[in-house]
């Protein structure tokens, strides 16, 4: 009760509720799309490593879009930028209605990648700027319902809405930023009200990124080992179970615990040290991924599963929780002037380590197997929650 409570006092702060709907309608739009726009480009005649591109353009233009927000806000302001960024990712999605040419997808992808990397780092950044340093823990949680919640609904059932309403129509849905234009203006004006004030600080901080990566990078370790775990499952479920079946409940124990996990964890790290919590996350990682290993070495198949679905939802806990914890993390280390430079770092980590996750336990995978891949990814986390732990044990966060 007290923290429901505290959770609608937190809806009231002028921003918050604007900022939520605009972050999730985009985030919604993308997650609908995410896994059927390869699958378009197969139909339209496409190669699997072609459609396999889709995925990748996506996430390139996203990241060097998110190395370019901020230059992007300090010279239009934020109206104008959140506006671009629903702006792309909703009117791209029908050019997808209207052909399957594996062009017209990679171009509307490309350009859906620059509206999920200014979202991505503007909405962290924004959160920030609107909530009080005391309360920042809850409003990540908050903030990362917002940005999970659509992605385990949509990305699970976009194939069954399209089977039964049609390509039309989920295109149309995820047309749906575009509605979001309506806060953009109200929205922008508030959150250029909030930077003002740090823009000398901000500018002297734009000139120390080395440092400001010096200091989080103990953090920024910790996420992109999550993240190159649940990378590395979300990749390859397929291949370590013995049926769909098995996948989709493995997928679903990693999404399912990563959601409320996301929240839960926010609202923990304003009252106890983050440093403890991201220490406990990364060996509940370590755990996960060992259990992942269990379940591939397993000969009895009763067995191989419990420890599949055991896994998947200590990495679930792990992968989510540890998105809150770090970014409040990061944020307390680097101080509120930096506030933007740390919401690119971290966005840009983990999507990096989602790639790399997939990338490396498939190069480890094909000699020697993924029960290696998943314990090289285990001890990897071990090492990371040693680190977090002697490098902040003079850090009062």
């Amino acid at each position: 009760m007290i923290e429901t409570d505290k959770t609608v006092k937190l809806l009231q702060i002028p921003g918050v509720v604007s900022l939520l709907l605009v972050v999730g309608l985009g985030i919604g739009s993308f997650s609908l799309l995410l896994p059927l726009s390869p699958d378009w480009a197969i139909r339209g005649g496409a190669s699997e490593a072609a459609a396999g591109s889709v995925t990748a353009i996506l996430m390139a233009f996203t990241i060097l879009t998110q190395l370019s927000v901020n230059r992007a806000l300090k010279r239009f302001g934020w109206g104008p930028v959140l506006a671009t960024g629903l702006l792309s990712l909703g009117a791209p999605a029908i050019l997808q209605a209207t052909s399957a040419e594996l062009p017209v997808i990679l171009l509307s992808s490309a350009v859906r990648g620059i509206g999920f990397g200014i979202l991505t780092v503007g909405g962290a950044t924004a959160i920030a700027l609107l909530v009080p340093a005391a309360r920042r823990g809850a409003a990540v949680g908050i903030y990362g319902l917002a940005v999970a919640g659509p992605q385990l609904v949509l990305v699970s059932s976009a194939p069954i809405l399209e089977q039964h309403l049609g390509k039309l129509v989920v295109t149309l849905f995820a047309t749906l930023p575009v509605l979001g234009l309506y806060w953009t203006y109200s929205l922008g004006r508030l959150l250029n009200e909030h930077t003002r004030p740090h823009n000398s600080s901000a500018a002297q901080a734009g000139t120390h990124s080395k440092s400001t990566l010096r200091v989080i990078s103990p953090v920024l370790l910790s996420l992109v080992i999550v993240t190159s775990s649940g990378g590395a499952i979300l990749t390859f479920a397929s291949q370590i179970t013995v049926d769909a079946s098995s996948a989709t409940i493995a997928l679903l124990c990693l999404t399912g615990f990563a959601t409320p996990t996301r929240w839960a964890f926010g609202s923990l790290s304003d009252r106890y040290p983050a440093r403890y919590l991201i220490f406990g996350l990364a060996t509940a990682c370590c755990l996960g991924m060992a259990a992942l290993s269990a379940s591939v070495l397993a000969s009895n198949a009763a067995w191989g599963l419990t420890c599949l679905y055991l896994g998947s939802a200590l990495l679930g806990i792990s992968y989510g929780g540890m998105q809150s914890a770090t970014l409040v993390c990061a944020y307390r280390l680097a101080g509120n002037s930096r506030l933007a430079q740390v919401s690119v770092l971290w966005n840009v980590t983990f999507d990096l380590g989602t790639g790399v996750g997939a990338m490396l336990t498939g190069i480890i995978a094909a000699t020697t197997g993924f029960a290696a891949a998943f314990g090289f990814l285990s001890i990897a986390a071990v090492f990371s929650a040693i680190i977090i732990l002697i490098s902040l044990r003079s850090v009062k966060i």
